[in-house]
């Protein structure tokens, strides 16, 4: 029979657990110590976001794609709450209001989020109680733009979008993406507003029996393939978009146009929201990184968006969306982002009842 001294079974149980702690340790470096779910943007958002995590092991990150504008996940959540599967969630305003009202963001503070204290306050939305619930990361804007290479003619004001000659070249969001401000553009040019839609809807219905709308757009990556493939020459959406595409095509931004033209520039923020009830912690480690200034200057460049941290620099490719004061003023509108946040389902609906069949 095997025996052995205390001594030595002592120094055999002392050396294995140096061997295992060793080895957990060397585990531990390979592998990160949690995995979190994070809903992201398709196309240079997810790539970019990927090198930026990439630079970091504590939080190993499962990734997921928002399938259309950012508040169409919104009812999802909604439907399994209060276990989504979700711990980092990217969107933007309008996003934010809905999630302020459902309860549904863990709490954001400077202890969480150190990085936090280097974002501007204004970009900060809050809940009912008075609780941060975002993180922001980019601050960008929506606004009109058509390739100068095939547009047949100069577009100056929202009247030539029903313009015999641009023929099945505009492409046109859904609602729920932009939120539909391509439409509430249409409002206000023609008296209305965000709670006053119906002078849109009338010109909508118009510009969707002309025939010049060539491609419904249900996702960002839809609006950037029909532009760069030449399918379309017309549309309304994020600045970041036509940023990249712009270092392609000739480009004309129409966001900094004369008032009577219709042409309306929605200035916006964007980032991260923590989800209650899951890996909150590791989440938020996560996201404090990212928004880093070197992290969020890195990403933004790879989005052309511009950075929320403010030690980060934009680059000078973005400067079209940076808008002094007076240009503020004549430029650029700011919804009820709390009003439109409600509305937009209601606006889906009607566009698939009234324009849709239009088209």
């Amino acid at each position: 029979m095997f025996t052995t001294s205390r001594r030595e079974f002592l120094k055999s149980a002392a050396s294995a657990a140096a061997i295992s702690t060793g080895l957990s340790l060397a585990g531990r470096g390979a592998r990160a110590a949690e995995t979190i779910t994070a809903v992201e943007w398709g196309g240079s958002y997810i790539e970019t976001m990927k090198k930026v995590a990439a630079r970091q092991s504590d939080v190993a990150i499962n990734w997921q794609l928002h399938a259309g504008g950012a508040i169409a996940i919104l009812p999802k959540i909604k439907a399994t709450w209060p276990k989504p599967g979700i711990d980092l969630l990217t969107g933007w305003d309008v996003s934010w209001q809905t999630i302020a009202r459902e309860g549904w963001a863990e709490p954001v503070t400077v202890e969480k989020v150190p990085n936090l204290a280097d974002i501007p306050q204004k970009l900060l939305v809050k809940d009912a109680a008075g609780n941060v619930i975002n993180i922001p990361r980019t601050i960008s804007g929506l606004l009109w733009w058509y390739r100068e290479d095939l547009a047949p003619f100069e577009i100056t004001k929202l009247e030539d979008l029903l313009d015999p000659r641009l023929k099945g070249k505009i492409c046109w969001p859904v609602p729920s993406l932009n939120s539909n401000c391509q439409a509430i553009s249409l409002a206000l040019h023609k008296g209305g507003n965000e709670r006053n839609m119906e002078p849109a809807w009338d010109f909508l219905k118009q510009l969707a029996r002309s025939g010049n709308i060539g491609r419904v757009a249900n996702a960002d990556t839809d609006t950037s393939n029909s532009i760069s493939s030449g399918e379309t020459c017309v549309t309304f959406s994020g600045g970041t978009d036509l940023t990249k595409l712009a270092r392609s095509f000739k480009l004309k931004l129409l966001g900094k146009m004369p008032a009577q033209s219709g042409f309306k520039t929605y200035v916006f923020q964007e980032g991260w929201c923590v989800l209650k009830g899951g890996r909150t912690d590791a989440a938020f480690k996560f996201a404090n990184f990212a928004i880093s200034p070197e992290n969020n200057e890195a990403f933004n460049r790879g989005i052309s968006g511009i950075p929320a941290n403010a030690k980060a620099k934009a680059s000078d490719e973005v400067q079209h969306m940076v808008f002094s004061n007076e240009e503020m003023e004549r430029h650029v509108y700011i919804p009820d982002w709390s009003y439109v946040s409600q509305e937009v389902n209601a606006w889906n609906k009607r566009w698939e009842q009234e324009i849709q069949p239009l088209l």
